[in-house]
């Protein structure tokens, strides 16, 4: 899951002002940054810690240098208060926030920070398509998004939602924007595939909510393992998990997943029990 979103973008900062040609011109020509998106709900994100901690992880990794989550909170309420209406806090406080971080090649990474209106997830539920790909550093939420946009696609084209992510061998990895989620038939244990794969600030969410002495009924507890294409069929129910939400899926390739609305009702209480954090 790297930065393919189609969500409209309203107001768009870099390092605290307007993006000019001279900001943008990096990001234009040599396609590297990294990144999370967040969904804003009045001035509140779900799992703001761990988005700010994927942000400092990659900047390390790639840049050697580490990235203060106060700077970032800073940066996205002031291009949140500078947002023309129905997008900024003047409105709703109800956003689509994206913030990429790339080298300036003079020195500290710059910080871009785009505004776009709230999104929320598709009714669903999707049809996936299973396609040989896996993103280059996969663990890193990045700018290189070209496979993923290729992909989508290509299952788009053959009538599919969207494209599932799977190696050479058949192991499932991800969808080109969410993480996936099996549920077994009984007793209700949720599998995240171990594919290469980004860990979603969603699915760890769920995930720490549903550790065995907090699961919720029908759900019991949460881990990963491998997951095999030729094996999704053995499942009692599948899902997409990112920031937008959680939406179920019913077919992948030409094998039916049944949906089971009492799994996906209490998923979706496991993720609304989460607190939201002011910026």
């Amino acid at each position: 899951m790297g930065c393919v979103d189609t969500t409209p973008l309203t107001h768009v900062e870099v390092d605290g002002h307007p993006a000019g040609v001279d900001d943008l011109r990096h990001l234009a020509l040599a396609n590297d940054g990294h990144l999370t998106t967040m969904q804003v709900r009045a001035g509140r994100v779900r799992g703001l810690a761990l988005h700010l901690r994927r942000l400092d992880r990659a900047n390390q990794e790639l840049y050697g240098t580490y990235l203060d989550g106060g700077l970032v909170r800073d940066r996205i309420r002031h291009a949140l208060a500078t947002t023309p209406a129905p997008h900024g806090p003047a409105e709703s406080g109800d956003a689509t926030v994206r913030t990429v971080v790339f080298p300036t090649g003079t020195g500290p990474v710059s910080l871009l920070v785009s505004i776009g209106p709230p999104a929320e997830p598709a009714a669903g539920p999707l049809r996936l398509c299973s396609l040989r790909y896996q993103r280059p550093f996969p663990h890193i939420k990045h700018v290189g998004s070209f496979g993923q946009i290729h992909f989508g696609r290509l299952a788009r084209g053959r009538g599919f939602d969207d494209a599932l992510l799977v190696t050479g061998d058949g192991l499932v990895c991800e969808t080109t924007v969410a993480n996936i989620g099996f549920v077994t038939a009984a007793p209700g244990r949720v599998i995240w595939p171990d594919g290469p794969a980004l860990v979603g600030v969603t699915m760890t969410l769920l995930d720490q909510r549903m550790r065995p002495a907090a699961a919720t009924a029908p759900l019991l507890e949460s881990r990963r393992e491998p997951v095999r294409l030729a094996d999704v069929g053995r499942f009692g129910a599948a899902f997409v998990a990112n920031a937008r939400g959680i939406v179920p899926v019913d077919r992948i390739d030409t094998t039916p997943i049944p949906v089971d609305q009492e799994v996906l009702a209490a998923l979706r209480r496991v993720y609304a029990s989460v607190p939201w954090e002011e910026i």
